[in-house]
This record gives C-alpha cells, sequence and structure tokens, in this order.
C-alpha cells in the first residue's frame, strides 16, 4: 500500500478514528494492529520474517537483562564475601553470557536479511568465478527469494535495541505487544527514519489527546512531502530514467542534466517519504526522529553525509564505526603500522579501516550489486582524501586571499560537494558499474546540442519542466528560510485565516501540479528496494 494512493488516505482516516476512540490505555493496541494490517495488506505471509525478529529480538532483550539483574542482586547480597578480583571475574563470566545470547540474536536476524538479500548476488559472483578462472559452466542455481517489505529497516532497528541493552543503557521492554510494535510502527518500516528505544517509546506507547494543532501540524508535514514526492521526484523520473538508458546516443549537457535532476528526484523522493513519515506519526502524537537537514547546503561530503538519512549515518557510526575503531585487531594494526612503517599512518590505521569497512557495508546495504559497493567505496576514498588535503586546502584559499569564513568560500564548498554527490548517485541509476563510468564519460562529450524540444522527447516536455524547477525553486526557498527555524512552527503562530490560507495554497499546488492523471501509478519510492 503506497503513501501516495486513495487506499493509504482510507486507512489513515479508519486508523485515525479508531485511535482516539478507544481509551487512551489501549491506544497502543490500535497502533499495533494497523502496523500489522498494514504489513499484511503488503507482504501476506512475508510478515513472519517480521514475527521472528520481534520474537527473538524481544525474548534476547529479556535475557540479558535478566542476567544483569542477577548479577547485580548476586553482587549485592555477596558483597562482603567477594574480593576484588573474585568480583571481577564474576561479572566477566556474566558479561560473556550477555554477550553470547546479543551474538546469537544478531547472527540469527542478520543471517537471515543477509540471505534473503545477498545469497543470489554471491552465487551469481561464484558462477562468474568458475567460469573465468576454471571454465566452468555447471552453474549452481539461484534461489527463488522475496526480499520482505522494511526488512533492512526493522532488523536494523531492532539491533540497535539490543546492542543499547547489552551495554546497559536502559532495561528490557516487559510488554510484548509495545515491543511489537516499536519494531513494526507501520508509517516507519517502508523506509525509516530508524528510531532508538528511548527516543520512539516515550511518544509511541503513550495514548495522546486528539490535538487539532497536531492534527493539523502532521497534516501540513504530509502535505510538503507530497509535494517534494509528485512535483519533483515523480515527474522528472521518466526523464532521469530516459536519459541515463539512451546516454550513448545523447550530449553530454542532457547527461549532465539528468544527473543534477537525480540528485532532486532522489531527495525529493526520500525526503518527501519521510516527511510524510513524520507527519503522519504527528497525528497520532508519535515523534519521529529527524532523517534530513539541509544536506545540499552542505560544504563538505564528510558533512553531507551528517546531513542526509541521518538515522542510518548515526547507526552505522554507534554500532560499527566506534566499536571498530576501538577494536582490539585495529588497535594492534596501529601499533604495527606505527612500529614498522610510520608513526603518522599508523595513528590514522584503525581510523580508515573502520571508515572503509563502513562505507563497504554502507554500500553493500543499499543493493546486492558491484554498483552500489563501488559507490559506497568512492565515498570512502573522497572522504579519506579530503582529511588529507585539508590542510593544502586552507593554504590554497589563501593564497588566492579568499577568506575563510568568506562567502565565496563557502558558495564554492557547496556547489562542490553538490557536484560530487550528485555524479556518485550515477551509480545508482546505471544498470552496472560499466554503465555508471560510461555514463560519466558521455557527460563530457557534444554539448552543443540541448534543446526543449529534445528534453521533451525524452520524457520532460516544456510544462512538466517549468512545475519541476518551480517546485525545485520552491524547496530551496523553504530550505533558506528554515536556517531560521522551521517553517510550520512560524505557519502555526499566525491567526487561523493564515494558516488556513496557507494549507490551501499547499495541497492546490499538490492537486493541481502533482504528477498524476488518468491511468496514474504512483512511483514506489525509491529506498524500498534498499
Amino acid at each position: 500500500m503506497s503513501f501516495v494512493s486513495f487506499g493509504f488516505v482510507f486507512f489513515m482516516i479508519v486508523c485515525l478514528a479508531a485511535y482516539y476512540a478507544v481509551p487512551k490505555k489501549y491506544r497502543y493496541l490500535v497502533l499495533l494492529v494497523a502496523s500489522y494490517s498494514f504489513y499484511i495488506l503488503a507482504m501476506r505471509r512475508y510478515v513472519l520474517y517480521l514475527i521472528v525478529t520481534t520474537a527473538t529480538v524481544y525474548g534476547a532483550g529479556l535475557w540479558i537483562d535478566r542476567i544483569a539483574k542477577q548479577q547485580k542482586a548476586y553482587l549485592k547480597s555477596n558483597k562482603q564475601d567477594l574480593s576484588k578480583e573474585e568480583k571481577k571475574a564474576y561479572k566477566s563470566s556474566m558479561k560473556k553470557r550477555q554477550k553470547t545470547v546479543l551474538v546469537l540474536c544478531l547472527l540469527l536476524n542478520f543471517g537471515v536479511l543477509a540471505f534473503l538479500k545477498y545469497a543470489n548476488f554471491v552465487i551469481a559472483n561464484v558462477n562468474l568465478f568458475r567460469l573465468r578462472f576454471f571454465g566452468r559452466t555447471d552453474y549452481f542455481g539461484f534461489f527463488d527469494l522475496v526480499l520482505p517489505l522494511g526488512i533492512s529497516f526493522y532488523t536494523f532497528q531492532a539491533a540497535g535495541y539490543l546492542i543499547d541493552l547489552y551495554f546497559g543503557k536502559y532495561e528490557a521492554e516487559r510488554h510484548f505487544g509495545k515491543f511489537a510494535l516499536f519494531v513494526s510502527f507501520f508509517p516507519q518500516i517502508i523506509q525509516g527514519p530508524i528510531g532508538r528505544f528511548p527516543e520512539l517509546s516515550e511518544t509511541l506507547f503513550e495514548g495522546h489527546d486528539c490535538e487539532f494543532r497536531q492534527l493539523v501540524y502532521g497534516f501540513y508535514q504530509v502535505m510538503w512531502g507530497l509535494f517534494k514526492k509528485l512535483l519533483i521526484a515523480d515527474r522528472v523520473a521518466s526523464y532521469v530514467g530516459n536519459t541515463i538508458a539512451s546516454h550513448r546516443e545523447l550530449g553530454g549537457a542532457y547527461i549532465l542534466f539528468a544527473i543534477f535532476l537525480y540528485s532532486m528526484q532522489i531527495y525529493g523522493d526520500f525526503s518527501g517519504g519521510i516527511d510524510i513519515t513524520i507527519g503522519v506519526s504527528r497525528m497520532f502524537g508519535v515523534r519521529m526522529a529527524k532523517n534530513f537537514d539541509r544536506p545540499f547546503f552542505s560544504k563538505s561530503v564528510a558533512e553531507y553525509w551528517r546531513r542526509w538519512h541521518i538515522t542510518l549515518g548515526t547507526w552505522f557510526k554507534d554500532y560499527i564505526f566506534y566499536p571498530l575503531s576501538i577494536a582490539k585487531w585495529t588497535l594492534n594494526l596501529g601499533k604495527w603500522t606505527r612500529t614498522h612503517i610510520s608513526e603518522t599512518i599508523g595513528k590514522k590505521v584503525p581510523i580508515y579501516v573502520s571508515m572503509f569497512i563502513v562505507w563497504f557495508t554502507t554500500g553493500l546495504w543499499h543493493g546486492a550489486e558491484w554498483r552500489y559497493i563501488v559507490w559506497g567505496l568512492l565515498n570512502f576514498l573522497i572522504l579519506a582524501v579530503s582529511t588529507e588535503l585539508e590542510p593544502y586546502y586552507d593554504r590554497g584559499y589563501a593564497l588566492l586571499h579568499i577568506r575563510q569564513d568568506g562567502k565565496i568560500r563557502k558558495y564554492w564548498q557547496v556547489i562542490r560537494t553538490f557536484t560530487i554527490m550528485s555524479f556518485l548517485r550515477v551509480f545508482d541509476i546505471s544498470a552496472s558499474v560499466g554503465d555508471a563510468c560510461s555514463v560519466i564519460r558521455g557527460v563530457f562529450h557534444n554539448f552543443s546540442d540541448f534543446n526543449s524540444g529534445k528534453i521533451a522527447e525524452l520524457g520532460l516536455p516544456p510544462e512538466e519542466l517549468r512545475a519541476a524547477l518551480f517546485a525545485c525553486l520552491a524547496v530551496l526557498g523553504v530550505s533558506l528560510l528554515q536556517r531560521k527555524g522551521s517553517i510550520r512552527d512560524r505557519i502555526m503562530e499566525q491567526k487561523l485565516p493564515v494558516r488556513w490560507v496557507c494549507m490551501a495554497v499547499l495541497v492546490i499546488t499538490v492537486i493541481i501540479f502533482g504528477s498524476y492523471g488518468i491511468g496514474y501509478d504512483a512511483r514506489d519510492f525509491i529506498y524500498l528496494q534498499f
């Protein structure tokens, strides 16, 4: 059931009516039933994967929590009888038991995810290796696999809960129904944001009063998400797809235009979907984590990734990068490098090794194809090189008499970052690594032939182009205004007629200029494939 469908509108009306009709203490049950109904309508029997993740992580969480409480009780009752060494040995043995539970549960859930997502990718590469190096044509067969909806997102969210529990950041959730809702909450299960248990549970389990202000605030954000989805992402999708598919027959200007448009397409699609998620949640009184912070105003690639898909970035940072950077084997590798190669290089080895693994994993998370892996490793390379060249950048700006905090430098950095990220996105929309390289090479050929007629032939007639550019400028304008605070907050502070006029303008704009019509079928959100 797509967010951009009349079916979802009807589903939401029923859910909201039911949520506010029942007593407060049962409202979490309405959300739980709605979440599982949503999932079953979308995936039917594949809901079993969601149930397995929920049940195993819930059980493992209780087990880890019970070990922690057992340890606390034992140490308290034997405080006078145990020596310092005995206490330390006991704590170590109990931590090992907790770790065993944690590792087994994570292996099970990530193992299921890895098998469903990467088994055929591994088989394809093994078959190719056997053919190229041994001439073997007796291929291993492929599995008939379907990737369940949102499995990457709910697996990561549940895993984060369990890891934080292992480190003692909070106690286990003992209510199975509430924990099941945390894992399955329907607005976020499609593409995030990835919630953390302490923050999300604060408003998810509590029954909220029906506040007109919250409903209107959520509706504003839903409509803004639809604005970005329907006026930008869905509108330019045909041109981008057609141009990349036929890039060998086109001039570089058309390809470059498609590359930049795709950056706007994926932003409109993904951030628009997240806006819908946050807006829908807000109507129930549930607060979701922020997932975008004006990423196209970033002055570096590192800053861009702190602003784009924030919850996934922090997940990788907290649960992969930090543990790896202080792991015994990475520290030993750094020590060996300092001793045998260079003190300076040795200090950086744990950081760069951890970054490499994180970006390899990030690329693999986006898809079981080499183009995604290459995309991830290129991000790592750019980040590493940028870090090493930072002192030289400063010297260069000084030689050119460009102030460090001057506007020229900031504008240049923003344009440079947007361009780099746009070209990296070519790997998203190309069929293979080779095709992506071909698209990039094609940018630098034959810029002279560029006209609106050809753009129309590729799927973007003049009126569609004008509407898309208008929408992009509107998003840019809103982003600039948001530097001084939320636009929605400022609108909600205005008098009632102003608020209603703003809402009417937004709704009418989406209805009139949205990319749909007779026979329209809303495109899937891009991040569904990840």
